[in-house]
């Protein structure tokens, strides 16, 4: 494509976008309110994700000893632990200990102190142990359910899981979204570039009699579809951006103790993946549209197919 052809496709989506103002405002607005929805969820469900490998990567996987366990047998296993190179941490946890945390009430620990008078402390020796990574965990609780000293192995599993599950649920209704939204704005600027063909058949009749082939007359079309995309690409990235603590507001409320995760990086990689999809957007809507250009010609005749 040469320089001069590129600037005529330019000039002339400029002229189309201003003599259709409406139109191409509704086209605009419509690829720019389907990249925010797009992006909105896919920044929870990127927080989300982040917030699970956070909490994976300092949960404290809890091992307690079976209830004949001594303290020598206690050290000899943290010990081990310790020589292993996938945990960063291990503590051994007394029943005294154990009891002073589980009843931190002043008068809890009057009875506390009542019932040991009577009775054995009834709760055993635990390790609490901290791994480097989370790729670690599902090694380090073989091993643990492995060892004849350990009775159980708790990591907040269940919560883990609740989590899990949610973002899963996320990335599922993400695509969704995603995908009809995608399609809605398919249809809205299929629709606006149809409407701008049957206002100007008469030029493309006469730019065909003058002999411009199909894809010359395509061009300035399929340029209006990228500058339509560009611009609602770049409006919905402004608005994620200014609207972002706003968004993560509204996830803490949600999720108690969350965190948000995504880093400058990934803002500008999600940024990037708006940019690309509402110019994919614009611009494959503007190519379905003109597939079949030469039913907007009276002379459809005298031209073989596209």
């Amino acid at each position: 494509m040469s320089y001069s052809n590129l600037k005529f496709f330019i000039v002339e989506a400029l002229t189309n976008m201003r003599k259709s103002g409406v139109m191409a405002f509704i086209t605009i607005s419509t690829i720019a309110i389907s990249l925010i929805l797009m992006g909105t969820f896919l920044l929870a469900t990127m927080n989300m994700e982040g917030f699970l490998a956070q909490m994976q990567s300092e949960a404290l996987v809890t091992a307690y000893l079976k209830k004949d366990a001594t303290l020598d047998s206690a050290n000899t296993l943290y010990l081990r632990l310790t020589s292993l190179e996938e945990i960063e941490n291990v503590k051994v946890i007394s029943p005294e200990d154990a009891a002073n945390e589980l009843f931190t009430n002043p008068d809890d620990k009057k009875l506390l102190q009542i019932g040991l008078d009577n009775n054995e402390n009834p709760l055993p020796f635990t390790i609490r142990i901290k791994i480097k990574n989370t790729e670690s965990l599902e090694k380090i609780l073989k091993k643990l359910k492995n060892e004849p000293l350990v009775d159980s192995v708790n990591y907040g599993e269940d919560l883990y899981k609740q989590l899990e599950g949610m973002s899963k649920l996320l990335w599922i209704v993400s695509l969704i979204v995603v995908i009809l939204l995608g399609l809605a704005s398919l249809f809205i600027v299929y629709n606006t570039v149809r409407l701008t063909l049957f206002m100007r058949r008469e030029e493309i009749i006469i730019m065909k009699l003058v002999g411009a082939t199909n894809w010359f007359v395509r061009g300035p079309f399929v340029v209006e579809g990228f500058l339509e995309g560009l611009l609602a690409s770049t409006m919905s990235v402004v608005v994620l951006l200014l609207s972002y603590n706003f968004i993560l507001t509204k996830l803490a409320e949600l999720i108690p103790f969350f965190n948000s995760t995504i880093t400058v990086e990934q803002l500008f990689k999600l940024s990037i993946k708006l940019f690309m999809m509402g110019i994919v957007l614009g611009v494959s809507g503007s190519l379905i549209s003109l597939r079949d250009i030469n039913k907007f010609s009276r002379s459809t005749a005298l031209y073989e197919g596209i």
